[in-house]
């Protein structure tokens, strides 16, 4: 079933907007799962980025945006994504690339490919005292120890980036969706051990709207990652 939101026709899988009704409040974020009512009394059964859902009655605040990328339509992705995506191929891997709706943490990351949050693995970097760049991956739901990933790489002290320097090391990654490889050489990549019970791992595609899944066994030996215990307890 579908209703017409002013020239269009409201459907499963569109992006409700709800704006904040104070300054600087960030919107409400939602996909429809269904569409209920009559066209002159729309509603809608909506999912929120933060799990629940709702019957949602849409006033003048609402706006309901087109999927980005339906369900036949070919994924028109990033150029950076596509980047990651010939690394891929050139390594002869296996992998899948997931488009998505907008998504600002790995947790919505996880509700919006409809996967289960330990499946995504979120990438966090960090610098060592001599300046080095660390990609460390751990699950979703988890911190990175800034103590256990010092002495997993064998340095005297580890700090997390800023997101300044994130956007001047990394200029080719959206900022908070730098992926385990791709764009500056000589990172050095740390998974948590706890990924390893996985066989595939979600993670972000240089951008917040594509995802990659691929075999964490294949993610490992690409980077050279190194496996260790760096999530915090």
């Amino acid at each position: 079933m579908s209703v017409t939101l002013g020239s269009r026709a409201v459907e499963q899988g569109d992006v409700v907007v709800v704006s904040g009704r104070r300054v600087g409040e960030s919107p409400r974020i939602g996909e429809v799962i269904e569409v209920l009512g009559q066209p002159d009394h729309p509603h809608y059964a909506v999912r929120w980025d933060d799990g629940h859902q709702s019957i949602l009655y849409p006033g003048k605040a609402t706006s309901i945006e087109r999927q980005s990328v339906g369900a036949a339509a070919t994924p028109d992705v990033a150029a950076t994504t596509k980047l990651l995506v010939e690394t891929l191929r050139s390594a002869d891997v296996e992998f899948e690339l997931l488009p998505h709706r907008r998504t600002l943490t790995a947790t919505a990351e996880a509700r919006a490919l409809g996967v289960l949050a330990q499946a995504v693995a979120k990438i966090v970097i960090a610098v060592d005292e001599k300046g080095a760049c660390i990609r460390a991956v751990v699950p979703a739901s988890a911190h990175v120890s800034i103590s256990k990933l010092a002495e997993a790489v064998s340095a005297k002290t580890v700090a997390l980036m800023t997101e300044a320097d994130l956007v001047s090391a990394y200029p080719q990654f959206e900022l908070g969706a730098v992926p385990p490889f791709g764009g500056p050489a000589g990172d050095r990549v740390v998974v948590d051990h706890t990924l390893t019970r996985l066989d595939h791992l979600v993670f972000d595609g240089g951008a917040h709207d594509t995802s990659l899944r691929m075999r964490t066994e294949d993610l490992i030996t690409m980077t050279k990652a190194q496996v260790a215990d760096i999530a915090a307890d």
